[in-house]
């Protein structure tokens, strides 16, 4: 039976997080979107981060005007409606394979000057392009490791890698040559109120080639 004091403390957390979406976005980002191609390409639905976990995941993130930023399977973007909200300095883009979410997205970014959306598959880009990756489990498990693969193929500076909700396979970076884990922990609440339905594990890793 599920505890009814974490499903108020999740659905008051959630009315925080849509009263932050509508100050920053001007609509709400947080209602869940199944999708369309998650046979085709292992595709995870559209699930926005909660404001509260970003501060905990995030809390050592220090973005420059030199740095470059990218929310890999970034659904309405949320998480880049977080780092326009503190005001950082440098580029940040979202890439959303869903073009259903990635025009929600790009409707409400299109007041902040230095984000960018890009509708299409994250295996189409050049990751030398961003000093920061994020993820907030956008891929299954094989199309994961198919992803770090393809990183390790290409990339020719270091970058700092942030995944939440990382438990299914986040074990993959494991000991794999060039990755340092810096830091992994278990999230259930943050600041008095139960954030996740179940605890989720995130982890923050420095990758060099």
């Amino acid at each position: 039976m599920a505890n009814p004091f974490i499903a108020l403390s999740n659905k008051i957390s959630c009315a925080l997080d849509n009263k932050r979406d509508l100050k920053i976005c001007g609509e709400k980002l947080g209602v869940f979107v199944p999708s369309p191609f998650d046979k085709e390409v292992g595709a995870t639905g559209c699930q926005s981060a909660p404001y509260k976990g970003l501060d905990v995941v995030l809390q050592d993130l220090r973005l420059s005007s030199d740095d470059s930023f990218i929310d890999i399977g970034c659904g309405k973007g949320r998480v880049l409606a977080y780092l326009v909200g503190k005001g950082v300095p440098c580029k940040l883009t979202g890439i959303e394979i869903n073009p259903e979410v990635a025009s929600v997205a790009d409707r409400w970014t299109k007041r902040y000057r230095n984000i960018e959306i890009v509708e299409g598959d994250a295996f189409g880009l050049d990751y030398n392009d961003y000093t920061v990756l994020f993820m907030y489990r956008p891929m299954e498990s094989d199309v994961f490791k198919g992803f770090v693969n393809l990183l390790e193929m290409t990339l020719t500076h270091p970058v700092k890698f942030y995944y939440y909700a990382d438990g299914q396979s986040g074990y993959y970076l494991n000991e794999r040559p060039g990755w340092d884990l810096i830091r992994r922990e278990e999230l259930h609440s943050a600041r008095g109120l139960y954030i996740h339905k179940v605890p989720q594990r995130f982890s923050e890793w420095q990758y060099t080639p």
